[in-house]
This record gives structure tokens, C-alpha cells and sequence, in this order.
């Protein structure tokens, strides 16, 4: 009796103040409708990282403090910014989900509205990804809980800033397991962030901010839409998305930017590591 006693105590604690860190709340696992209790019922307020309650910005903060032990900086502002912000502040974003990244969605991007939506990411199993979220009303109501599944390239961008999984550490991934020499693919898909003549650049590749180092040559790649089907013109704009089939080589490793060189088409382009895998 005191054992069950004591585990409810800690539940209420747990839904009560974001200082408490449950037992067990960094597992891979979906978490449930853990908000804090007195923002969940509350009338208007405005949490710590100066969200309004029960909107998805506040809920994507809390978790990314009491599950991912990580503080949101002040002026992250309305959803439709994170990703942007986060890339200026040096945090990656990709279409690579891990549990515990932020899904980030563009306005229109799966049900965004016009300031756009985050969610915290609590499963990844292949392609499909299951986030949790506040205020995307699916029936339940507005600024109520939710969680869903779909395919992981339905995003805008996957925000790193203290991952949860095994293999990551302070938000990157770690895959020393690839060397020069060996054969790698590239997984997910990515968005154009600029054309210049025959050429294309992509954060998602560079890893942040692309350089004349991440310049790719976009012959080989196949434009797709968001469910990651073929389009028909296959001509790339800015914002637009694409895969890059076939396996590539390795040429070289610099573990300080956690890049890798490989060749694409007729260029020799540096990309993060992130992006790949090891065949």
C-alpha cells in the first residue's frame, strides 16, 4: 500500500511542476499527456520559454526540458520560425528523425496551419515516425493532447537538439563505423536551399548553412513530393524535395564537422554524416 501510494504521489508531482524528471521519461517509448497539470487546466498563461500554454510550442518545450534535459533559449517564437532559428544557432535539421528531435512543419506541411506546428518525436520505426503534440485538432479538440504516425518525410525538418537515442550524444549522431573506402547511401529525403546554374545546395545535406563545399550536382538525385513519390517535370526550385539514389564511395572523413566527401554526378560534394548509411 505505501509503494502505490508513493508511486501516485510521484505521478502528481510529475504532472504538477516541470521540475520533476520521472523515472523511465528518456525511453523510446510514446509518454502520453504528460503536460504539466495546472497549464493543461489553467486559464492563459505563458510557460518558462515564453510559449502560451497549451499551444504546440509550449508543449514541444516542456518535453524538450523535463524529458531531454534541454532549455529552449528565449525567442524561438511561433512554430513556422524553430527550424530556421535552430539552424542560426548551430543545431541541425534534416529529414533524419531520432526519438526525442522536434518534427517541424512549414505552414500547409500536414495539417500546419499558417504559423506552422512542432512535436516532439517519441518513436521511429523505419520510415514511420510517431510524434506527440499539442494543439493539432484532430477531433479532440483545440489545445488538447494528440499523437499520430506517418512517413518520416512528411516534414518540413527534424530538429537535433539533444537527442534521445543510443548513438547520439549532445544532439549529433555518432557513426564512427563508417571509414574511407566504404560503399554508403543516402537516407530520407531533402530540400533545395538554393540553384545556381547547373548546381544545387541543401542544409539538410550540409548539415547547417551550405558552403561552395556542399555544392551538389544535381544529375543523378530525383525530385519527389512528400510522400516521397516521383514528380513528373523533375526540374528543382528552392524548397522543393529530393532523394539521392545509388551507392557512393567514401573518399574522405573530417570528424571535427562530422562531414563526409563523396562524389555526386561530376562533383565531390562534403556532406554531414547524419545523412548516410553504411551498406
Amino acid at each position: 500500500m505505501k509503494k502505490k501510494l508513493l508511486n501516485y504521489l510521484i505521478l502528481l508531482a510529475c504532472l504538477a511542476t516541470v521540475s520533476v524528471s520521472c523515472s523511465g521519461s528518456a525511453q523510446a517509448a510514446v509518454l502520453g499527456d504528460d503536460y504539466p497539470f495546472s497549464w493543461k487546466y489553467g486559464g492563459f498563461g505563458v510557460d518558462p520559454w515564453t510559449m502560451y500554454w497549451r499551444q504546440c510550442t509550449s508543449f514541444a518545450a516542456y518535453r524538450l526540458s523535463n524529458t531531454n534535459g534541454f532549455t529552449l533559449p528565449i525567442g524561438y517564437g511561433n512554430a513556422i520560425t524553430w527550424g530556421n532559428i535552430a539552424r542560426a544557432n548551430g543545431h541541425r535539421v534534416d529529414m533524419n528523425p531520432a526519438v526525442g528531435s522536434i518534427a517541424w512543419f512549414s505552414a500547409g506541411v500536414n495539417g500546419a496551419g499558417h504559423m506552422g506546428h512542432v512535436a516532439w518525436v517519441a518513436e521511429v520505426h523505419g520510415d514511420q515516425v510517431t510524434i506527440e503534440e499539442y494543439n493539432y485538432d484532430a477531433g479532440q479538440g483545440p489545445e488538447k493532447y494528440h499523437k499520430r504516425s506517418f512517413h518520416k518525410s512528411q516534414v518540413s525538418g527534424y530538429i537535433h537538439f539533444k537527442d534521445l537515442e543510443s548513438g547520439t550524444q549532445n544532439g549529433n549522431p555518432t557513426n564512427s563505423s563508417i571509414k574511407v573506402g566504404d560503399s554508403v547511401r543516402f537516407t530520407g529525403t531533402f530540400r533545395v536551399t538554393s540553384v545556381s546554374g547547373n548546381t544545387i545546395t541543401s542544409q539538410d545535406l550540409a548539415g547547417g548553412t551550405p558552403t561552395k563545399h556542399n555544392i551538389v550536382d544535381p544529375s543523378p538525385v530525383l525530385e519527389v513530393d512528400a510522400q516521397g513519390n516521383p514528380t513528373s517535370d523533375q526540374y528543382l526550385n528552392p524548397g522543393e524535395t529530393f532523394t539521392i539514389p545509388g551507392n557512393f564511395k567514401v573518399l574522405a572523413i573530417d570528424p571535427p564537422s562530422d562531414g563526409i566527401l563523396v562524389q555526386i554526378g561530376n562533383l565531390k560534394t562534403w556532406v554531414t554524416q547524419s545523412v548516410l548509411e553504411k551498406i
